[in-house]
């Protein structure tokens, strides 16, 4: 957070960031009741496309109005950290 902002009181651009991703959740939502509807195999990969591609950017922009920092922190209590290889003199260590 900005050293000016108090601890209780979130940014316009972090709580527009959130509806972001939470829309981005509801379009891939959606894009399980596509399937189901009776539409011809053509019109449902054009309906999924054009809502995956929806939910990509609600992501990417929603991601950037959060900020890195609660970014980090959802992938750290989620357990997404990243993965730590096993390094010999700069090189990666062989596999068994």
């Amino acid at each position: 957070m900005a050293p000016n902002t108090t601890p209780g009181k979130r940014p316009l651009r972090f709580k527009i960031g959130v509806a972001l991703l939470v829309v981005c959740g509801l379009i891939y939502l959606g894009v399980l009741v596509v399937l189901f509807l009776p539409m011809a195999a053509a019109g449902k990969a054009a309906v999924i496309g054009g809502m995956v591609v929806a939910a990509e950017t609600c992501t990417v922009l929603g991601v950037a109005g959060v900020g890195k920092e609660a970014v980090q922190a959802v992938k750290a209590r989620m357990g997404l950290k990243k993965r730590k290889r096993d390094h010999v003199d700069g090189q990666a260590a062989a596999t068994k």
